[in-house]
């Protein structure tokens, strides 16, 4: 198996080279022998002593610097998994320490490209489960099947098959489109009869409740009651009955288009919040420690470039780690920054600390980073409490419960921006 990379990655084994070395000596005997057409056993003869030659060597101790490097890879990689990156990863790091550079970073990169390989069959076969549910569900989005109803509808009641299929198959496979329309008035149908039974149901409640205080009146009026009481008794009662109806709707909900509305919000929010998470390790290593007063991460050209070679060869640290942790930061901010120039839409002061944040890390200047990427932090827990607000502001318009409460932006929430 380690024949197998040596060979692949080196172009050589110990025995390939052996018989390399042995091609060699016969081609050149085959040349000197040329010379002299008396006789081509002196080729021969020529590779022969070569061979010997090597052999005396050998034996008196003096070693071939090209074998001596060859065979110390192979007895190297003869320790190594080649199916698992982490361990010719690790083959590689002991490349390093024996003083085969070249050959640690050739294995190294053998083992990143085994590892992204392995990354991507895993992402593959994920997208094909995938695929797999989704055909399984057969369903079109609530616009796309909109959009559909509404061009089959414009062909009037006399369009040809036709017609018909060259509509269906913009949005899909014919059998596709035709089951999830299938499945979507099955579907509505199935709500329509669930909320017609619930509102039988809750009408029965309503009336049998209303039985029940009209006998109770009547009761008291057999037993006496004065016209007052009785009066006061069906002011009672339908209050009443009104609350009781009320209470069996359930509590209020937004209209369809708000709730879409609503959930694109929700969305934003969770960005958001995944985005705070990240940023706050980057933040503490930036932070100077409150005894030494120095950063656990110095930033700095030739501390960049050295975090960076520890992690491509394999052999990250803390700093590096913490340093690969803040150009994930800074990539987020890149990625915003790439996003508003395609037209999406970003809040603005987010923009503003984003493009700070890498122009300061360009800079290789820790404090400045620091504050720039603390300003990025934020303003992005001043646009999540900004959209938590636009939720409930939303709900609070259309008599909603609200999803997040009086919390938002408090004492109980504090955020500032500076």
């Amino acid at each position: 198996m380690a024949d197998n990379i040596v060979a692949s990655l080196f172009g050589l084994t110990p025995q390939m080279y052996g018989e390399q070395q042995r091609q060699s000596a016969l081609a050149e005997g085959i040349r000197l022998a040329q010379l002299d057409p008396a006789s081509r056993g002196a080729a021969m003869t020529y590779a022969g002593a070569r061979g010997l030659g090597g052999a005396f060597a050998n034996a008196l101790g003096v070693e071939d610097p090209q074998l001596k490097m060859i065979s110390a890879r192979n007895s190297i990689l003869q320790q190594v998994d080649q199916t698992d990156p982490e361990s010719i990863m690790r083959g590689a790091q002991m490349l390093s320490q024996s003083g085969d550079q070249q050959g640690a970073m050739a294995l190294a990169q053998y083992a990143r490209q085994a590892q992204s390989e392995g990354a991507l069959v895993q992402q593959r076969r994920a997208s094909e489960q995938s695929s797999l549910a989704t055909a399984a569900k057969t369903q079109l989005s609530i616009d796309q099947e909109k959009q559909l109803r509404d061009e089959l509808s414009v062909l009037g009641p006399n369009a040809t098959q036709d017609q018909i299929l060259a509509v269906i198959t913009k949005y899909g496979s014919p059998d596709k489109v035709l089951a999830a329309l299938t499945a979507s008035a099955s579907r509505t149908e199935a709500t329509q009869a669930r909320a017609e039974s619930t509102a039988a149901a809750n009408q029965a409640k309503v009336d049998a409740a209303k039985v029940a205080a009209d006998a109770k009146i009547e009761a008291a009026r057999v037993a006496g009651a004065n016209a007052k009481d009785i009066a006061r008794m069906r002011i009672e009662s339908a209050r009443d009955l009104k609350e009781f109806a009320s209470s069996l709707k359930g509590p209020k909900t937004l209209a369809p288009s708000l709730q879409k509305e609503e959930d694109k919000e929700l969305e934003l929010v969770d960005s958001l919040t995944a985005r705070e998470t990240s940023l706050a390790p980057a933040i503490a290593t930036l932070t100077p420690d409150p005894k030494t007063g120095k950063p656990p991460l110095e930033l700095g050209p030739v501390n960049n470039l050295r975090y960076q070679a520890q992690n491509a060869a394999g052999n990250s640290s803390v700093e590096s780690r913490n340093y690969a942790a803040l150009q994930r930061a800074v990539q987020e901010a890149t990625n915003l920054k790439t996003d508003a120039a395609k037209g999406v839409q970003t809040d603005k002061d987010v923009l503003r600390f984003a493009n700070e944040l890498i122009a300061a890390f360009g800079g290789n200047d820790t404090k400045t980073t620091l504050e720039a990427l603390s300003n990025f932090s934020k303003s992005t827990a001043k646009a999540k409490e900004n959209a938590q607000k636009r939720i409930d502001s939303r709900r609070k318009s259309q008599g909603v419960e609200p999803y997040y409460g009086p919390a938002v932006g408090t004492a109980q929430n504090p955020i500032k921006l500076d």
